[in-house]
């Protein structure tokens, strides 16, 4: 399970297990920060609360004025309700601790369910630990090198309050023999594991005159293959083909289901290897259009199919699977069939007699008719 399914399992199900709250999250994103960034995040009228991790590591949350409000409400007056909130407010230490059942509900939720995640070591043991007055006094508190921050966007009561609920816990190096721990890990694990890693995802990839081309403005729309959400490309680097897959949605966010490599189809080229360079060439410098076939990759790879083309194993196995037929012997067949009752309805067909003669139609209706001569001569 992902990290943003788990969060949102979390929060929802502590909110309804505590008080009965319908609590939904519409969206979470999970990024990774420096101190200076984290600080940034912190919103001026968010109540800020320490948490108390593992081993003296130090999280922060920071939950919206929106959403400590409803909280508030239904543990005081049993209801959300939609009265304005001040923000000029002066929050207490009561506010806190009136947040501190969620918080650890979902922080423990969260760990537990995570169990098998690469990441576990870095959810668990986070609790409630006391407020903290503002954006500057929690910049001191920060140790870290980096942070895992977690943005949770809620509605609660079915859109009455909306709001946002954030988690900044410290990255930390997995311990020896737990789950996603790396052993033999070089010197340069934590410094090449900021470097970014950009993968693009192509849908198509179409030809226009260059006079069409510069006139595209936003709001013009392209016509798109039928079969383009299913052979997404996707690159790395420059252009380079490193996977390709089924475009759809998970979690309310666009998403590919990667088909090849690992149980897709195998690209075309793996039935002729040796045809594949030129193959891949000879369409590069062919371009492509909506009609003809999709083009290889700017790597010069073949464009993947979901079915192998010209296999002579797969050839052979549906050979296989046809029985041999024996030929057909007409002449044998036909000797079952008795022809002698086939004329009784007909009569005595030697003694009958020859049909009237027809009177000649006139075909003319009132034209008068002419002879025409033709001449067939060869000229």
């Amino acid at each position: 399970m992902s990290l943003a399914k788990a969060l949102r399992r979390a929060l929802s199900r502590t909110a309804d297990v505590l008080w009965d709250l319908a609590l939904v999250t519409q969206s979470v994103t999970v990024e990774t920060m420096d101190q200076d960034d984290v600080v940034e995040a912190l919103g001026k009228t968010d109540l800020l609360v320490l948490l108390d991790g593992p081993d003296g590591a130090i999280g922060i949350a920071s939950v919206d004025c929106q959403v400590m409000t409803g909280v508030i409400e239904v543990q005081t007056i049993q209801q959300v309700t939609q009265m304005p909130v001040e923000d000029d407010r002066v929050l207490t230490q009561t506010d806190a601790a009136m947040l501190a059942p969620l918080l650890d509900g979902a922080l423990g939720r969260l760990a537990d369910t995570l169990t098998e995640h690469p990441l576990h070591s870095q959810l668990v043991g986070y609790r409630f630990g006391a407020m903290i007055e503002d954006s500057r006094a929690a910049g001191l508190l920060l140790e870290a090198a980096g942070y895992r921050s977690f943005r949770a966007d809620i509605d609660l009561a079915l859109g009455r309050r909306r709001g946002v609920l954030t988690f900044f816990l410290p990255e930390c190096k997995p311990k020896r023999g737990a789950p996603g721990a790396v052993q033999g890990v070089g010197p340069h694990e934590e410094r090449l594991s900021r470097v970014p890693a950009r993968l693009d995802a192509a849908l198509a990839r179409i030809t226009l005159p260059l006079s069409k081309a510069e006139a595209l403005k936003p709001g013009d729309v392209l016509n798109l293959p039928l079969d383009a959400l299913s052979k997404v490309e996707v690159m790395a680097g420059h252009g380079h083909l490193v996977a390709r897959g089924r475009l759809g949605q998970l979690n309310g966010l666009r998403a590919v289901r990667l088909t090849w490599p690992g149980g897709g189809a195998a690209p075309v080229a793996a039935a002729n290897p040796a045809g594949a360079a030129s193959a891949a060439t000879a369409q590069a410098d062919k371009g492509a259009s909506f009609d003809g076939p999709q083009p290889v990759s700017k790597a010069g790879l073949p464009v993947l199919s979901d079915v192998p083309v010209g296999d002579p194993v797969a050839d052979a196995d549906l050979a296989e699977d046809l029985p041999d037929l024996p030929p057909m012997d007409f002449e044998s067949n036909s000797g079952g069939f008795d022809f002698s009752d086939l004329g009784e309805d007909l009569g005595d067909i030697d003694n009958a007699q020859p049909m009237e003669a027809l009177p000649e139609l006139d075909i003319s209706d009132g034209f008068a008719s002419a002879s025409m001569d033709f001449d067939f001569e060869e000229k």
